[in-house]
């Protein structure tokens, strides 16, 4: 038998290593240009609202303002408005257009089809909102969009992405990044199509950039389109 009288006593384990951290992946989230329910001031959620003429001059506005970043990948909401809007950026840069339906818009609910009339017409967030009747609640957004975006981020590490969707979702995921939720970020104008938001992350934490850059519509005719959507902020 063996004598450990005077051994040593065992040392405690060492402390478990930090996961490494990958290299950072570039997000631009870029709204689609006006759909049909934009123009007409209609609530769409996850309907398929199309490009208007004006959305596809708004999609080749952003396409040539983006044009000197060098993106690995396009990808886009499985909607037509998204997809059009995200072919547009990809169409001289050799890339395919990625489609991922979590993505897509919030689910509105009954009030799919109707006219923003004001504010508080289902969407008062000064007074508690946190879910469409029928449809979204903003956590369920926000858990939705977050797993594709973490595995399209873990897939792409040190890239730079663009990511076509919609108004709603991207003003649910800034007051997520913000740590909002489930207060929604209240931007200091109007956000307009193909507007242009700037997250970086390393697959952990998302630091914002820049929110919702639309310089690139300076142009009247492609400009002032009125916002609207589940996550617009409608003029007063």
């Amino acid at each position: 038998m063996k004598d450990v009288r005077g051994a040593a006593p065992p040392s405690d384990p060492p402390p478990p290593l930090d996961p490494p951290r990958r290299a950072e992946t570039t997000l631009y989230l870029v709204r689609h240009g006006e759909s049909e329910a934009n123009a007409a001031r209609r609530y769409a959620g996850q309907a398929d609202s199309p490009l208007t003429e004006r959305g596809r001059r708004q999609a080749e506005a952003v396409a040539a303002a983006l044009r000197g970043v060098r993106f690995d990948r396009v990808i886009s909401s499985d909607l037509s408005r998204a997809r059009d809007t995200a072919a547009i950026v990809a169409r001289d840069r050799g890339l395919q257009v990625e489609v991922f339906p979590e993505l897509r818009e919030v689910d509105v609910g009954e009030a799919e089809g109707r006219p923003i009339l004001r504010r508080t017409d289902n969407f008062d967030v000064a007074g508690g909102f946190v879910q469409w009747p029928g449809g979204e609640s903003l956590e369920q957004v926000a858990a939705r969009v977050l797993s594709a975006l973490e595995r399209i981020v873990a897939a792409s590490p040190g890239q730079t992405l663009c990511v076509v969707g919609h108004g709603g979702v991207t003003r649910i995921l800034v007051s997520h990044f913000l740590g909002l939720l489930p207060r929604l970020y209240e931007h200091a104008t109007p956000t307009q199509n193909t507007n242009v938001t700037v997250v970086r992350t390393d697959g952990i934490s998302y630091r914002v950039e820049s929110l919702f850059d639309s310089a690139h519509l300076s142009d009247p005719s492609v400009g002032e389109t009125p916002s609207s959507g589940p996550g617009a902020r409608p003029r007063r």
